[in-house]
């Protein structure tokens, strides 16, 4: 199978351990990946990736597909990715099939260049949005945040167009652990809190869903960000996605 990265990312929740795993693929790797699909795509996914005829979504497909199984291999640890399928829901959310009567979740996402998947234990819901840093998008972005919201971008002078773009994936990564998608007025999304947890790496709060924050980090060229359940705490520490993010 092509190049790839696999982060574990462990969680405590309260005396209890969660396994979470991330993984990534990049669009460098696509012309390989479509070689090998066969190696790691289900029977109906394969179908499914066959009759798709534009480059951009069987690039999107393979490479979100890709990040899946080797987040899913990590946390369910198996071998064989095509014994591993991954459908739709009726909100476009992925749903897994495996040999075990309780399969994991997991969230996926994708950009120009990277995408990424998170698996982790069904009761335990997470979602993860990753977005390309791109100036022609601000506008836009601007225009779905809070006053407040455009005040914290505005306070990171020279890299507001980072900042924003954060806070959008965090809103986007929120919609997908409440399996709602984008589908509803996005102030229902707004932060409550944002602030530091180490280098290029922020945290926040959501005004209407207290349960949930977000952990996020910023690269060269992208943002992303996890929600997860307020209480759930990272095991080792902060994790610092540079080391892979730095490869978009």
């Amino acid at each position: 199978m092509a190049a790839s990265s696999v982060l574990d990312f462990p969680l405590r929740r309260e005396t209890l351990c969660v396994d979470t795993a991330f993984g990534f693929a990049f669009a460098r790797d696509y012309p390989a990946l479509a070689d090998q699909c066969g190696e790691f795509l289900a029977p109906t996914e394969a179908a499914y990736f066959a009759g798709l005829h534009f480059l951009r979504r069987r690039q999107s497909f393979l490479l979100g597909r890709y990040a899946a199984k080797l987040a899913l291999l990590r946390l369910l640890k198996t071998a064989d990715p095509k014994v591993i399928e991954i459908g739709r829901g009726v909100f476009e959310q992925p749903l897994i099939s495996y040999l075990s009567a309780r399969a994991p979740g997991v969230t996926i996402s994708h950009c120009d260049e990277i995408a990424v998947a998170l698996a982790f234990p069904s009761g335990h819901p997470m979602g993860v949005d990753i977005e390309q840093i791109d100036l022609d998008r601000l506008v836009t972005i601007r225009s779905q945040m809070s006053p407040v919201e455009r005040a914290w971008a505005l306070s990171a002078g020279a890299d507001e167009l980072a900042f924003s773009t954060l806070i959008w994936t965090a809103k986007e990564a929120l919609s997908k652990a409440l399996l709602c998608g984008l589908m509803s007025p996005m102030e229902i999304f707004n932060l409550a809190e944002f602030y530091p947890l180490g280098h290029r790496v922020w945290g926040g709060l959501f005004q209407n869903f207290a349960q949930y924050k977000f952990i996020g980090c910023i690269s060269r060229r992208v943002a992303m960000a996890v929600v997860l359940p307020k209480k759930s705490e990272a095991a080792e520490g902060i994790l610092n996605f540079d080391a892979v993010l730095s490869n978009d």
